[in-house]
């Protein structure tokens, strides 16, 4: 850093001074290490199973696909969930336009981890053990485009600005993915900092209304995650005893006192 407060970035073609570095470097973040020096992800004690199938592939299931087009869908089982819902296929795969159902099964890992297994027979048997048959044959469905498992984890910086650093995104910090946030929490940092720049006076009192909105929208992402996850994986209720009016009197219980844009109605997604 300069005596006047800029950052200094070395380059090939020598010193160059600026008034903000932006660190948007993603969830294994750099920049991070320079405002929250040893901070690491804090890991959650399960997975989450994910899998994508193109619908073209599932004209057996005509009443689970139509049942996706207008809702996500979860399953309880005793010490986790899944959730499937469905996404643009995208034109850089064959039957370009293609919807892909998509699922996430969240629950603890095997006894015996294999690092190196194939995830697929796994949580195939997970989905025969606890989900109804339908939706177990989707899951164990011979047509995956993708399958992976992947480790759950949470970060939130102390700071997510101090003059001329800044960070946003997974850098500034990664809640869990129960709470479908990523993309729109980078969106509202890019929005944020637009708006704190415009208003100035001044890059670094800019920087500081940045860090004040965004550190405590961060933090409130992260708790809403590790209350998810409690509630849907850690500390699941018995499902099987629940109806509809249950689930979503259990569901307004977790999200009390927060905000999400994908549940200003609890009980929108259907629960089986």
């Amino acid at each position: 850093m300069a005596p006047d407060g800029r950052a200094v970035i070395t380059t090939a073609r020598g010193e160059e001074r600026y008034d903000i570095v932006v660190g948007a470097d993603g969830h294994a973040s750099r920049t991070r290490q320079l405002l929250a020096p040893g901070l690491l992800p804090e890991p959650a004690d399960y997975l989450v199973w994910r899998g994508a199938i193109p619908l073209s592939a599932l004209a057996d299931h005509p009443r689970e696909l139509e049942l996706l087009r207008g809702a996500w869908v979860t399953l309880g089982f005793p010490g986790g969930h899944g959730i499937f819902y469905l996404i643009p296929g995208g034109s850089r795969h064959p039957g370009a336009g293609d919807r892909l159902l998509v699922y996430a099964i969240y629950g603890r890992p095997p006894a015996s981890p294999d690092a190196d297994a194939d995830p697929g027979p796994y949580v195939s048997e997970l989905a025969k053990e606890h989900f109804p048959a339908a939706w177990a044959e989707i899951v164990g469905h011979g047509t995956h485009r993708t399958t992976a498992c992947h480790p759950v984890a949470d970060v939130q910086v102390p700071r997510a600005a101090r003059a001329p650093l800044l960070l946003a995104g997974d850098a500034a910090g990664v809640s869990r993915p129960h709470t479908a946030s990523g993309a729109v929490k980078a969106l509202q940092d890019a929005l944020c900092l637009e708006r704190v720049l415009r208003e100035g006076p001044t890059a670094a009192a800019a920087l500081e209304r940045y860090a004040d909105e965004r550190t405590a929208a961060g933090a409130h992402l992260v708790e809403l995650g590790r209350r998810m996850g409690r509630a849907q994986v850690e500390e699941t209720p018995d499902w099987a005893a629940m109806g509809q009016e249950e689930v979503d009197a259990w569901f307004r219980g977790v999200l009390a006192g927060t905000r999400h844009y994908l549940y200003e109605q609890p009980g929108a997604g259907v629960t089986a």
